[in-house]
C-alpha cells in the first residue's frame, strides 16, 4: 500500500476525553462524537460497497474477444479496450478502498473504538500486569 493518505492529519472527537486536544497548529478534523459516528457509518457503508464493486469489476478485465480477428481483439485487449479499462477501474477502486479504510480506522481511533485484536491485546496486558503485582 502507499503512504497513509491522512499522514500528519489528526482526527478529534471534541466531546470524547480519550481523543485529547488537538496539538497547537495541528491540522485535522474535529467534530462531536455523534457527528463522527454518523460519518463513520457512512464511510463503513461506502467501504462495503467498494469491496463489492472491486469483486464485480474483475469481470471487466477478463473479457474474451467475440472473434479471432483484429478489430474484435483490439476492442477487448487494445489500448482503449475493455480489459485495460477494467484493470484501470480496479486500480481506481483500490485507491478508494485504501482511502476509506484509513478514514474509518482514524475515526474509530478518535472515538476510542478498538478492534477485536486490540481488545484481546489489552485484556492480555491487564492479566499479565495483575499477575506481576
Amino acid at each position: 500500500m502507499t503512504d497513509p493518505i491522512f499522514s500528519g492529519i489528526g482526527f478529534w472527537a471534541t466531546d470524547m476525553p480519550s481523543s485529547g486536544p488537538p496539538p497547537a497548529g495541528g491540522q485535522g478534523f474535529a467534530m462531536s462524537a455523534d457527528e463522527m459516528r454518523a460519518m463513520l457509518k457512512k464511510a463503513e457503508d461506502q467501504l462495503s460497497e467498494l469491496s463489492t464493486q472491486i469483486r464485480e469489476a474483475e469481470i471487466l478485465s477478463r473479457a474474451k474477444p467475440p472473434a479471432e480477428e483484429p478489430v474484435s481483439q483490439d476492442a477487448v485487449d487494445g489500448q482503449n479496450g475493455i480489459n485495460p479499462a477494467g484493470r484501470s477501474y480496479q486500480i481506481h477502486l483500490r485507491h478508494q478502498l485504501g482511502y476509506y479504510t484509513e478514514l474509518t480506522d482514524r475515526m474509530k481511533q478518535a472515538l476510542g473504538i478498538t478492534q477485536a485484536a486490540d481488545q484481546a491485546a489489552a485484556d492480555s496486558t491487564k492479566k499479565i500486569k495483575g499477575s506481576l503485582e
